[in-house]
């Protein structure tokens, strides 16, 4: 599975429902583990012409004081906008490099919020 190309954003920022949030929540961690949130939707229209929602998937965990903390954007998952089906989603080994690149170069975890983001 390569990673589609985005031929141009139709919508930069947006919200997707608590179910398709569950189902992608549970997605990743089937597929690809612990410790990953699909967060900051976005509508695309791919070089194919089909459309899909993009979203970022970012390391986290809890931390002190039960917060949700986390280190940053560390791949990618894309998703049909009409079925939900996932489309792509960055492999296991690349999420795993991106984290060891954010922490070797000193980003710290930072706070997030609760529910959707």
């Amino acid at each position: 599975m390569s990673i589609p190309k985005v031929f141009k954003v139709i919508q930069e920022k947006g919200e997707i429902s608590d179910e398709l949030d569950y189902a992608l929540m549970k997605y990743l961690l089937q597929n690809r583990g612990s410790g990953f949130t699909p967060c900051q939707p976005m509508l695309v229209e791919l070089e194919d012409g089909n459309q899909a929602i993009k979203l970022s998937i970012d390391n986290t965990f809890v931390g002190k004081d039960n917060r949700l903390m986390g280190l940053g954007i560390v791949g990618n998952i894309f998703v049909d906008i009409h079925n939900y089906n996932v489309l792509y989603a960055t492999p296991k080994e690349e999420l795993d490099h991106n984290i060891k690149k954010l922490e070797e170069a000193g980003v710290k975890p930072q706070p997030r919020p609760h529910g959707k983001y």
